[in-house]
């Protein structure tokens, strides 16, 4: 028995939601799982940002499952047909309800975004920090409305869906505010997939890498316009046929909602990547001086720097030293840096494998961990 027989009002734009919302959400969910999973077992960085991430994708999750119910009694398809099988009253029962829980993802993804942006940051761009802040606080603040406007659009309650007391129902209010907090979803995920571009930019890491994170980071501009066109499907509330056209408003609250999960993941999950784009990335760190040894005299050594010789101290037979190099990488202009040592002197066969992390919090914990470095000397 296929879902047109058991649901006879599902149809028309309903069965294309509903596949991309179930793909989308596989996909996030997926990243959600390794990001749990780097997180307890390979470092313990940004704790607060997982939460939050973890919160967003719960209600995500139950706005998907209220989606996928709404369109199973009509979503996405013409009223008309929704009222001739009857099924009116769970078409409007569960579409508000997924609009509640919409209102309460949607924050909640852009606070988790600014939470990671701000641990990733640290305290070495003040001015980034207060800004990810007012972002977060702007989500939040201007969604509460938004999630009372769904309840008292009607007076009773009730009638928000009874079909007999849709008269007693004024959706406009709460879609000319849509209009507004719409606008700032939009800007806000505009600024968030920026501002990660803006800290990956000025690092001395290997071009492909920073390019290819910058615009995996930066596909959160795809959240922004998909926040946009769901803000102009909003109107679709106050038209005759609003089944049909809130189904364009739902389907691209979905995109946004998923977008956003995906994106922010993709850093903190980039340690289990890591080993299989070795191949691909070039160490950033400067290359090794080559060393020459010539004995020319029976009381020591000279040591050759480039054409100019140096007489050595050491005997012919011990190993020159090893010559280490500190290399410091900040996130920003002024900021503080991360330094990256290699490891003490060490017999002159041996081979250091000295991590290369960028972009460390206050304790030092990495964010991005690159490939493994091997110095090698010449003989």
């Amino acid at each position: 028995m296929s879902l047109h027989d058991q649901f006879p009002a599902y149809g028309g734009r309903g069965p294309s939601d509903l596949r991309l919302g179930i793909a989308l959400g596989a996909i996030a969910t997926i990243f959600m799982i390794m990001r749990v999973y780097v997180r307890l077992r390979m470092n313990k960085f940004g704790t607060t940002a997982l939460m939050l991430s973890l919160l967003a994708w719960f209600f995500t999750a139950i706005t998907q499952v209220f989606g996928i119910l709404s369109v199973l009694h009509g979503l996405g398809n013409h009223i008309e047909t929704i009222e001739k099988v009857g099924e009116l009253h769970n078409f409007l029962l569960f579409t508000w309800i997924t609009v509640f829980f919409f209102n309460l993802a949607i924050p909640t993804g852009k606070v988790a975004v600014s939470a990671f942006l701000i641990e990733m940051n640290g305290p070495s761009n003040p001015k980034i920090r207060r800004s990810l802040i007012v972002v977060a606080v702007l989500n939040i603040v201007l969604n509460i409305p938004q999630l009372l406007m769904v309840w008292f659009q009607c007076s009773p309650v009730d009638s928000l869906w009874n079909p007999l007391k849709q008269a007693d129902c004024d959706h406009r209010k709460s879609v000319y505010y849509t209009y507004f907090v719409g606008a700032i979803a939009a800007l806000s995920d505009f600024y968030l997939a920026i501002v990660p571009i803006h800290m990956l930019i000025p690092l001395r890491i290997d071009r492909k890498l920073k390019w290819g994170l910058s615009f995996l980071m930066g596909c959160g501009i795809f959240a922004g316009v998909a926040a946009i066109v769901r803000t102009w499907a909003a109107k679709y509330i106050l038209s005759a046929d609003s089944s049909w056209g809130v189904g364009v408003l739902f389907r691209w609250g979905e995109v946004e909602e998923w977008i956003v999960l995906i994106t922010m993941s993709i850093p903190p999950v980039w340690p289990i990547f890591r080993p299989f784009t070795n191949r691909f990335i070039t160490s950033a760190y400067p290359s090794q001086p080559q060393y020459a040894y010539k004995n020319n005299n029976p009381y020591g050594s000279q040591q050759l720097y480039g054409s100019t010789a140096v007489a050595s101290p050491l005997s012919p037979s011990f190993p020159p030293p090893l010559v280490t190099t500190t290399i410091s990488i900040s996130s920003m202009k002024g900021g503080e840096t991360s330094t990256i040592v290699p490891s003490e002197f060490s017999p002159r066969n041996s081979n250091e494998r000295t991590p290369h992390n960028i972009i460390t919090d206050n304790k030092n914990k990495p964010w991005v961990e690159l490939q493994e470095v091997n110095f090698k000397r010449s003989p």
